[in-house]
């Protein structure tokens, strides 16, 4: 994964669950002074953040084999 898309992503991710804690909050499901309004965002940006790298290491599934072509018929 290049460097620029992992910024991208930790930043969707840090936003993502920003907007995620203002939501409990709104809803009434935490207070406002509680820490998890804080660990939210950035639990967000480090979870992105591993994902994004662990993807990019990963190189994808191997191609499935493809069966080999019927011989041409003489003629």
């Amino acid at each position: 994964m290049k460097v620029g898309r992992l910024i991208g992503a930790c930043a969707l991710g840090f936003f993502f669950f920003l907007f995620v804690a203002i939501d409990l909050v709104l809803f009434g499901v935490i207070p406002l002074n509680s820490v998890l309004v804080t660990l939210l965002p950035l639990i967000g940006l480090l979870l992105v953040a591993v994902i994004g790298v662990v993807s990019s290491r990963g190189g994808g599934a191997a191609p499935a084999e493809q069966p080999p072509a019927p011989p041409a018929p003489a003629a």
